[in-house]
């Protein structure tokens, strides 16, 4: 059905009543107030002169969402449901301040009580003011609205009661535009509120969620608020709100698609609120348990999490037998390693949501990959972590369940462990600063290059090269260093280049470890990887570096 558009007035009587009682309001889509007391006073000056003030953009619907609870601490009354609402898509920052001054209501601390100046000059002077004397020279703009205007009216001279009534008319009869929208859904309303705020503010997906949800039982925020911190309190840190929404969208519509999350009912959601939260904790207590992901900024992508939970979903929400979890491992590693969410991943994980359905009733195929991963790869990858391949990456050093180098203890990682790339945590195995004064800068940053390690460690460690450091590491573990330089899978040949300082030849076969690594996790044999290696070789592709 093509939209109704009607063309009305409003005028500032009219706005208050609607207000008040609760047939408009201000989406919680909507950004915060932040207008400052310049701008309102200028506004009600425009008013007060005749001035345009531009037009409103209001929706017009019986579907109820979450809106503005109060202004200035004024509560606002609830609507009956199923009674006509307007909502406020273009206008609510001069709404707000038209409102607030003329109730005389603080916002954020500050007073918008503001004054007439009756004195003023309106083809000169701004007619309003915020701070005024105990004078008849100037009024409260809430006097000059109130219905018993006699009280100030009485001690005015003859020109200032003909300015008062000229403000006082001007403020109640003059009148606004208003375009009023109807029979439109949700997710049209919000584009046509993309396209016309001035701000170009471009609405948040989960703000939208949250007023469309909203009902008096039900409050989104609250509940994704109170699960997001229950999933950080285990150390794995806060995933985005926007994951659980398409987990929901995952389990009742198979596609993640915007379009499709706005299309979804409130009573769904709310009926679905529970199971979906349960499969998104029994996906992360996969990924915490089985990979082991130490935290959510190695994870690849957020979206393994939905596929995850949909999985849990479809599998009645029973933990993944042992060929189960062959396979949901290996769709996680092939995932982040050739970046399958990168470009388009609204049309990867529908793909892969059939996976899993796949998996959980009868067996499903592997995500495909093309190659391997190769250790030119390995090593021609710097230390990023906004890198989708870099997290996973250091999601393999991290599966090795790393030791301390200088005590054998395991290493502790968490989501405050692996904060930022700069993190003392991620230490470089050839100092920067020793390569640097050698005249070294490429590779410097390689994964190939980087061990996670306590930060008492690295600090011990310092800028001295590995051959010296190393070597006095060692002669405290003993027979177990082996075992603990393994864990950061750094072998014999790396181990010999540590000795003598050859950093190339140390990134050459750590690079080689970590790439014979990952591709076991993706379930690739050595014969399968040798296989591949000779094809690629045959078809002249040549090998990234």
């Amino acid at each position: 059905m093509p939209p109704q558009v009607k063309n009305t007035d409003l005028n500032y009587p009219e706005l208050l009543h609607a207000i008040d009682s609760g047939h408009l309001r201000i989406p919680e889509f909507q950004r915060d107030f932040d207008w400052d007391m310049d701008r309102t006073l200028k506004l009600l000056d425009s008013l007060a002169k005749g001035y345009p003030i531009g037009c409103f953009l209001f929706w017009e619907t019986t579907e109820a969402l979450g809106s503005v609870r109060s202004i200035g601490g004024q509560p606002l009354p609830d609507v009956p449901k199923g009674t006509t609402v307007r909502y406020v898509l273009d206008g609510q920052q001069r709404i707000t301040s038209l409102y607030a001054a003329a109730k005389g209501l603080a916002i954020g601390g500050r007073s918008y009580q503001v004054y007439c100046d009756l004195d003023a000059d309106p083809t000169k002077e701004d007619v309003f003011v915020e701070r005024a004397d105990r004078s008849p020279r100037f009024t409260a703009l809430t006097d000059v609205l109130g219905d018993r205007p006699h009280h100030v009216y009485g001690r005015l001279s003859a020109a200032r009661k003909r300015r008062f009534d000229a403000v006082r008319e001007a403020f109640r009869f003059t009148s606004w535009p208003v375009v009023q929208v109807s029979d439109q859904p949700l997710h049209v309303v919000c584009e046509m509120f993309e396209r016309v705020n001035r701000g170009g503010m471009e609405l948040d997906l989960f703000d939208i969620m949250v007023a469309k949800t909203w009902c008096p039982g039900f409050n989104l925020r609250e509940r994704w608020d109170a699960f997001a911190a229950e999933l950080d309190a285990v150390g794995l840190g806060r995933l985005g709100a926007n994951t659980v929404l398409q987990a929901l969208a995952a389990q009742l519509r198979g596609t993640i698609r915007e379009q499709d999350i706005l299309r979804i009912g409130r009573e769904s959601i709310i009926d679905a609120w529970e199971q979906t939260t349960e499969s998104i904790r029994r996906a992360v207590d996969f990924l915490r348990h089985a990979v082991p992901l130490p935290g959510t900024r190695l994870l690849p992508y957020p979206a393994i999490v939905t596929v995850l939970s949909y999985f849990m979903f479809q599998n009645d929400l029973r933990g993944p037998d042992a060929g189960q979890t062959a396979q949901l491992m290996r769709y996680y590693w092939r995932t982040g390693f050739t970046e399958r969410y990168g470009s388009n991943p609204s049309s990867m994980v529908p793909q892969d949501l059939k996976r899993m359905r796949d998996i959980a009733k009868a067996g499903g195929d592997d995500v495909p990959v093309q190659w391997p991963l190769w250790w030119e790869e390995v090593r021609g990858q710097e230390l990023r972590t906004s890198s989708a391949r870099c997290r996973t990456l250091l999601s393999v050093l991290a599966n090795c369940r790393p030791l301390d180098i200088a005590t054998g203890v395991p290493v502790i990682l968490d989501n405050s462990y692996l904060a930022q790339v700069n993190s003392r945590h991620y230490h470089h195995i050839f100092p920067r600063k020793w390569l640097a004064e050698r005249g070294i800068a490429d590779r410097v940053h390689s994964v190939a290059n980087i061990m996670l390690v306590p930060a008492n460690t690295n600090l011990r460690i310092g800028s001295r090269p590995p051959s010296r450091y190393m070597r006095e590491l060692e002669r405290k573990a003993g027979s177990a260093w082996p075992r603990w330089l393994h864990s950061h899978l750094i072998m014999a040949p790396a181990r010999e280049a540590l000795q003598a300082d050859d950093f190339d030849g140390f990134l050459h076969a750590r690079a080689r470890a970590i790439a014979d690594k990952a591709n076991r996790l993706q379930g690739f044999s050595r014969d399968e990887v040798g296989a591949f290696a000779g094809k690629r070789k045959q078809d002249g592709a040549s090998l990234p570096t």
